[in-house]
């Protein structure tokens, strides 16, 4: 916990996406509807999308383990990963995490979004939670990937500001690139349903300065 609030009337606020700004399992739940309405309509199969669910908790190869269950050509796997990666996400913002990002933009220098992922599918999340008007930084667009310090150097370039504030969840690749660069670093504290679980350590270069049970907490500090 910080002793002092953060002031950042000077400062560009960036986020990570996935687990971050949303749940990214709630992506993969869409997804996973898209797909089972896919076979359904192309192969007549029905109950794929509660096989996919069980997959999912089991922390399987999803679609690879569909084609086996229902007896599926392998060349159709590349067909319904693309079929998940190309769909039109039905993926929300909680309405406090809206109105956080809206006082962040009325009182900070800039708020950018920093993401790793397949540069379609990060817009088309984007687009889903109604954010894509801010400036956004994806992985592939850029060929890098986090912890490189690439992108990072690029948005200090980009925006002109006194300070700079990492925003994110996961400590094995999040904070690291910013901690070097002298950014304060916020995480936030995820549940059950994150995708990636937090690896919490003593290595000080990949924790961030402090946490916080959910985004609006970093209202209390500003």
């Amino acid at each position: 916990m910080i002793s002092k609030k953060i002031n950042i009337f000077h400062s560009v606020i960036v986020f990570d996406l996935d687990d971050t700004l949303y749940k990214e399992k709630n992506y993969q739940i869409s997804g996973f509807r898209e797909v089972s309405n896919y076979l359904k309509k192309n192969y007549k199969i029905k109950n794929s999308y509660n096989f996919m669910l069980s997959c999912m908790k089991k922390k399987k190869n999803v679609l690879e383990e569909l084609c086996v269950k229902f007896d599926l050509n392998r060349s159709i796997l590349k067909s319904l990963i693309w079929v998940y990666r190309l769909h039109k996400p039905k993926i929300y913002l909680k309405k406090s995490i809206k109105n956080t990002l809206k006082k962040l933009e009325k009182s900070c220098a800039g708020v950018v979004i920093l993401t790793d992922g397949r540069s379609i599918t990060q817009r088309l999340k984007l687009s889903a939670l109604g954010i894509a008007y801010l400036p956004f930084y994806i992985s592939e667009d850029y060929n890098d990937t986090k912890p490189s310090l690439k992108r990072f150097k690029l948005i200090m370039k980009e925006f002109s500001a006194r300070d700079f504030i990492y925003i994110g969840d996961n400590p094995s690749k999040d904070f690291i690139a910013p901690k070097k660069l002298k950014w304060f670093t916020i995480g936030i504290r995820g549940d059950k349903n994150n995708i990636h679980p937090q690896k919490f350590s003593n290595k000080k270069s990949s924790q961030p300065d402090f946490w916080i049970e959910k985004l609006q907490d970093i209202l209390k500090y500003i």
